[in-house]
């Protein structure tokens, strides 16, 4: 209790009050004033770390010293009966009071005079959502003028999107307005933006030029425009793109992080040659078609092969061989589990803070180790830096849905419709995700919508799979008849085993040659969930266990904690051993 005395008769406890009030006033308005001077993030740290390092000296000096009529002196040297820290005390209770008054001030200045734009401004956070529409083609060089403007644009919408503070609408989305006769304002409308980014790109030569616009959508008027003419270089290339990323977030008010403003200004290769091939490949990747996917791969490897240190390429490369089996049924697993680890090890070795890399690598790390807490952190951390990334949210989706938590599974495949609103493949993944969920109606009603307007064959092996799973074999056989004909299947076979599914659903006893059947379909992925709808729960765990000792993660085996396609053998021990050897036992 003497402590606490001697505390307050020398004031400590004001001394202390007022510094912490000072303190907070000091960091709100330097938050408010930094950023008008583009002060990196770096001030405002230093400036908390010292006013927190000096708290305790500011209380060591009040206790140390008094404030006399002759001046300051320490209070050793004082006589107690000539103190005057009871008058000092007045005063600082005076300071206090005047000191929360300015508080108050500053409170009200910031959330009502002044509010913080970022969170309470629907009109600037509107803004802020932008989608950059295909640049046109100028180019005299025609051969490659297609894919190499296709190119830039999308390595802009990728720097783009590692700002946090913008919204960015997707590549498959926005190559909707390719060559488009719609005004800014249906643009705008549609794809739920407040600005759109349009431009061209021309080469002539040695010469490069890219002019840019960025328009606001709601009242269809220029907001900067600007045209960039250099040298035809990587170097200057990334540089202009690092300029126009920066330019709109200044434009449209976002804040750029130190880290951020690295990011956009990376300049990954410094061969011309290398990024013209890496072009390509993301062209070509996009097409997702068997042929193309083979295309990609051939542009991919040359890029990498001219630059081993150009780690986005080695990403598209990982990436399209982790994919090729979804197109070519033929391709050797073994050969792709190869060349996928090689080139997805590769790209997040050579950058490991890129999102398109962390996606591929914890996919990847999902397929082929089972390693599921490894692969949730990869996609977690590929999302902290670009929240909107298509490969990071379909993928980390499906591993949620897989775990059983399908809620926030639901919640990141509709994330991934909201970035890409207009993709079929995001549409076809929040419809296989509310069917992992036996969200039955609202998967298969999605799924028929996408289906009317474009034909895509994984999205109908989804339909098929999902109505054999939900037991509703009669539209499973019209999907699987369906789906045989757009992957040129055996369509004879394909109707022979919708008629004996949709003959075992009525509980007739079915002596036909299964296995003929099921051979000439070639399923092999599929076949324990064939066997499973058919009830034959041998025939289910054998291929269940040729498919795991394959070494991949095919999906009927990632799956198998969900599934209730499974769900009349999920007690059986070699079923749980299964469960247990890929790390779904929990």
């Amino acid at each position: 209790m003497a402590l606490v005395g001697e505390l307050r008769r020398r004031n400590i406890f004001k001394v202390s009050l007022a510094y912490m009030i000072v303190s907070w006033i000091t960091v709100q308005v330097a938050d408010v004033i930094l950023p008008t001077f583009q002060a990196p993030d770096w001030v405002m740290q230093v400036l908390v770390l010292f006013l927190i390092l000096a708290f305790p000296v500011a209380v060591l000096l009040a206790w140390a010293f008094e404030l006399t009529p002759q001046g300051l002196k320490s209070t050793s040297d004082v006589d107690q009966t000539q103190s005057i820290t009871v008058e000092t005390g007045q005063k600082l209770n005076h300071v206090v009071i005047a000191l929360l008054g300015i508080a108050v001030v500053v409170l009200i200045i910031d959330n009502y005079i002044f509010p913080d734009t970022t969170v309470t401004d629907p009109d600037v956070a509107y803004r802020r959502a932008i989608a950059v529409i295909p640049f046109s083609n100028g180019s005299i060089a025609e051969e490659n003028a297609e894919f190499f403007s296709a190119g830039i644009h999308d390595e802009l919408l990728t720097r783009l999107a590692k700002i946090s503070d913008l919204k960015v609408v997707s590549r498959t989305s926005v190559m909707e307005y390719k060559d488009t006769t719609k005004n800014i304002r249906q643009i705008g409308e549609e794809l739920q933006v407040g600005s759109i980014l349009e431009g061209g790109v021309q080469l002539a030569g040695d010469v490069l030029r890219i002019n840019v616009q960025l328009v606001d959508s709601l009242i269809d008027e220029p907001i900067w425009a600007e045209t960039y003419e250099r040298e035809f270089n990587a170097a200057n290339l990334f540089a202009i793109q690092g300029e126009i990323s920066t330019t709109i977030a200044a434009e449209l008010k976002a804040r750029l992080s130190d880290a951020e403003q690295s990011r956009i200004n990376a300049a990954p290769t410094e061969s011309m040659a290398a990024l013209e091939a890496y072009y390509a490949g993301k062209y070509e990747l996009h097409q997702r078609a068997p042929d193309t996917m083979l295309t990609a791969i051939q542009h991919f490897s040359n890029s990498v092969k001219i630059d081993p240190q150009f780690g986005p390429a080695w990403a598209g490369l990982a990436e399209t061989w982790l994919e090729l089996p979804n197109y070519i049924a033929s391709v050797d697993p073994m050969r792709v589990r190869m060349e996928a680890t090689a080139a997805a090890n590769r790209a997040i070795a050579l950058d490991p803070e890129s999102p398109d890399a962390a996606a591929t690598f914890a996919w990847h790390e999902l397929l082929y180790s089972y390693d599921w807490v490894n692969a949730e952190e990869t996609f977690q951390k590929a999302l902290a830096i670009d929240a909107s990334n298509i490969n990071a949210l379909h993928w980390y989706s499906h591993l949620l849905s897989w775990k059983g938590q399908h809620g926030q599974a639901i919640a990141l495949a509709r994330q991934a419709v909201q970035a890409d609103p207009l993709s079929t493949l995001m549409a076809t993944n929040l419809s296989y995700i509310l069917a992992d969920a036996r969200q039955w109606d609202e998967a298969f009603d999605l799924g028929s919508k996408v289906f009317s307007n474009q034909e895509y064959s994984s999205l109908t092996a989804n339909l098929w799979i999902g109505k054999m799973r939900a037991r509703r074999a009669l539209d499973a056989a019209l999907d699987l008849e369906r789906w045989a004909k757009q992957t040129n299947r055996d369509l004879e076979a394909a109707i022979s085993l919708g008629e004996i599914l949709v003959r075992v659903q009525a509980g007739e006893e079915i002596s036909d040659d299964i296995g003929e059947i099921i051979g000439k379909l070639h399923i092999e992925t599929q076949l324990p969930e064939v066997y499973a709808a058919l009830g034959d729960a041998e025939n289910t765990i054998a291929t269940l266990i040729e498919l795991q000792k394959s070494g991949i993660g095919f999906r009927s085996i990632l799956s198998m904690r969900i599934n209730p396609a499974y769900d009349f053998v999920r007690e059986d021990p070699r079923f749980q051993t299964l469960l247990e050897t890929v790390g779904l036992n929990e």
